[in-house]
C-alpha cells in the first residue's frame, strides 16, 4: 500500500540537493528535466492477499419455505448486476416512486452540482500551465513637480497626458512540474465528484427501496392487526350476548376486553410508524408531505429476486463509487506529495512586455513611444526555518492516511458482501421457521375455536390461542420484509450495477434514468433514457 515508493521521477533527486548545488546545476536541469514531474507518480493499490468474502465456500443458494416470499435464492458467481436491479422486485409503484426520486431529490441535483463545480475548478487550474497573457491601456491626467528628485524650483512642474497600452506575457517554466501536480489533484478531485455523484445516486435508490418495503409490511401488520381487532370484537360481543342468559362468566368478558383494548393499543404505534416512512418517502422524491401521493405497494405482491449475482472480489473494488471515490482521495493525497517536493526546488519564470507610453493619442503610433522588457527568472529556496520539509513530510502524512482509509473502505465493502449473503441464508431459514410457527397457530386457533363451540374448552384458551396468533403473524410479516431488504442491501453492496447505465460517461448531464414520463427542472441536466 505504500504507493510512495514505488516509483519516482528521474528528477526527484533534487529534492534531497542543497540549494546551492541547485543553483549550480540550473543549466543542466533545464536541459534534462524538462517535462518531468517531482514526486510519486500514481499507481491503482493493489488488493489484498486474500480476496474471499467469507470464511469457507460461498453458500450455493438459500433453503425454500412455502409460499411467494419462501422461493429459492441462487448465488450466481460473477454475475452481472443490472443497473435497474430494482426492477426485479416486480413493482410498478416502487418503479414510480425511484423514478420521481431520481427526477427530483434534492440531494442528487447537489451532488450533480458539486461534480460541474469541480469540473469548472479543474478547467481553472488548467490554464496556469499555458501563458499567462494580459492587456492593458490607461489615460491619466497628471501633475508632476521635481519634488521626488530633489528639486525644489517651483517652475519645475509639469501638467499633461499619458498614454499608455501594454500586453505582457508570464510564463512559469514548471521544470519540476509544480503545476502539473497541482492539476493532477484537481483532475483527483474531480473524479472523486464522480464517484460521489454515483455513490449518491446509488443510495438514494436503495433508500426508496428500503423505505418502500418497510411501509408495505407496516401496512401489512396493520391489516392483521385490524383482522385480529374484528375477530376479537366480534368474540367480545358474543360474550355479552352468553353473559346475559348466564353461558358465559363475567370473568371471561372481562379478559375478552382487557385483550381487545391491548390489540387496539398497538394500532396508534403503527399508525405513527406508517406517518414517519410516507414523510419519508415524501422526502426522498423531492415532495413535501402534503403534497406526496404514495402508490399502493403491498408486500405480498412483490416478486423475490432468485438468481442473485455475487461479484469476483476483485471485481467489487472496481465497481463501488465508495471505495473508487477512496481511490481518487488517495490519487489527491498523492499529487500533493508532488506539490511539497516541488516547494524545495527553484522555479523558474518567463516574463515579456512591450507597450507604447505617449503625452497625445496620436503619438502612441511613433516608434519612439515604444518600451518593452524580456527576462528568465529564477527564484529558489535558501532558507525557510525547516518549513519546506515539513511541509513535505506531513503531505507524505496525508497520503498514508488517504491509504489507510482506502484500505479501511475495502474491508468495509467485503464485509458489507459478506454479511448481506449470511444474512440472506439466516432470512431464508428464519422465514421457514417463522412460516411453520404461523401455521401452526392458526391450526391451533382453528382447534380451539372448534373446541369452544364443543364445550371442551373455555374462554381463556381462545384468548391465548388469539394472543399467540397475533404475535406469529407480526413475526412472520417481518421476517418477509428482512428477506427483501437484505436482497436490496447485497446489490447495493454489490456496487448497484451503475456502470452498466446506458449512456454512461460519468458526467452528470448524461445520468440515465430508467424510462421517465417527464422532464422536471433540474440545477445541471436534462435526463436520458436506460
Amino acid at each position: 500500500m505504500n504507493l510512495l515508493k514505488s516509483r519516482t521521477t528521474r528528477c526527484a533527486w533534487l529534492a534531497r540537493c542543497h540549494p546551492t548545488k541547485i543553483g549550480l546545476t540550473a543549466g543542466l536541469t533545464l536541459t534534462l528535466s524538462a517535462g518531468c514531474a517531482v514526486g510519486p507518480d500514481f499507481h491503482r493499490p493493489a488488493l489484498p492477499a486474500n480476496t474471499a468474502y467469507m470464511h469457507g465456500h460461498a453458500p450455493a443458494k438459500t433453503v425454500v419455505s412455502p409460499g411467494p416470499s419462501g422461493v429459492v435464492q441462487m448465488f450466481v458467481r460473477a454475475g452481472k448486476v443490472r443497473a435497474d436491479w430494482y426492477r426485479l422486485f416486480r413493482s410498478p409503484g416502487l418503479n414510480r416512486l425511484i423514478h420521481l426520486a431520481l427526477i427530483n431529490s434534492p440531494t442528487l441535483r447537489a451532488s450533480q452540482a458539486r461534480l460541474l463545480a469541480a469540473r469548472e475548478n479543474l478547467t481553472a487550474s488548467e490554464g496556469i500551465l499555458y501563458p499567462q497573457i494580459d492587456i492593458n491601456a490607461d489615460v491619466r491626467h497628471e501633475r508632476a513637480s521635481g519634488i521626488r528628485l530633489g528639486i525644489e524650483d517651483p517652475m519645475f512642474v509639469n501638467v499633461f497626458e499619458l498614454y499608455q497600452g501594454q500586453i505582457t506575457l508570464d510564463y512559469n517554466l514548471d521544470v519540476f512540474g509544480e503545476l502539473r501536480r497541482r492539476v493532477e489533484s484537481r483532475q483527483a478531485r474531480l473524479e472523486f465528484q464522480r464517484y460521489q455523484l454515483w455513490n449518491t445516486y446509488l443510495t438514494l435508490i436503495n433508500n426508496v427501496v428500503a423505505t418502500s418495503l418497510a411501509e408495505a409490511s407496516i401496512k401489512a401488520i396493520l391489516n392483521a392487526t385490524h383482522q385480529i381487532v374484528n375477530a376479537e370484537a366480534g368474540t367480545l360481543k358474543l360474550l355479552h350476548g352468553q353473559e346475559r342468559y348466564g353461558a358465559a362468566a363475567p370473568t371471561d368478558v372481562l379478559r375478552s376486553q382487557v385483550q381487545l383494548s391491548a390489540t387496539r393499543a398497538n394500532l396508534p404505534p403503527l399508525e405513527k410508524q406508517l406517518a414517519i416512512v410516507r414523510n419519508r418517502l415524501a422526502i426522498l422524491t423531492g415532495q413535501t408531505p402534503g403534497t406526496f401521493q404514495e402508490p399502493d405497494i403491498k408486500l405480498k405482491e412483490l416478486t423475490l429476486p432468485r438468481r442473485l449475482p455475487v461479484s469476483l472480489p476483485s471485481h467489487l473494488v472496481r465497481q463501488r463509487p465508495d471505495i473508487l471515490a477512496a481511490q481518487s482521495l488517495l490519487h489527491a493525497a498523492s499529487a500533493r506529495v508532488g506539490v511539497a517536493t516541488t516547494r524545495l526546488l527553484p522555479s523558474f519564470n518567463l516574463s515579456a512586455s512591450y507597450g507604447r507610453n505617449a503625452l497625445s493619442l496620436g503619438d502612441l503610433a511613433d516608434p519612439i513611444a515604444a518600451i518593452y522588457s524580456f527576462g528568465v527568472g529564477l527564484m529558489a529556496p535558501v532558507f525557510h526555518g525547516g518549513a519546506l520539509r515539513a511541509q513535505q513530510r506531513a503531505a507524505r502524512a496525508l497520503y498514508q492516511a488517504a491509504a489507510a482509509d482506502y484500505y479501511n473502505r475495502v474491508l468495509v465493502a467485503f464485509a458489507q458482501v459478506a454479511d448481506s449473503l449470511r444474512a440472506l441464508q439466516s432470512d431464508a431459514e428464519a422465514l421457514k421457521a417463522q412460516n411453520a410457527a404461523l401455521q401452526a397457530a392458526r391450526r391451533n386457533l382453528a382447534l380451539v375455536r372448534h373446541q369452544l363451540r364443543q364445550g371442551a374448552a373455555d374462554y381463556l384458551n381462545l384468548f391465548n390461542a388469539q394472543a399467540q396468533y397475533q404475535r406469529v403473524l407480526i413475526n412472520y410479516t417481518a421476517a418477509k420484509l428482512q428477506r427483501y431488504r437484505d436482497t436490496a442491501t447485497l446489490f447495493r453492496a454489490l456496487g448497484g450495477g451503475w456502470w452498466n447505465l446506458k449512456g454512461n460517461s460519468l458526467d452528470p448531464r448524461d445520468i440515465a434514468l430508467a424510462e421517465p414520463h417527464r422532464r422536471a427542472p433540474s440545477v445541471t441536466n436534462q435526463l436520458g433514457r436506460l
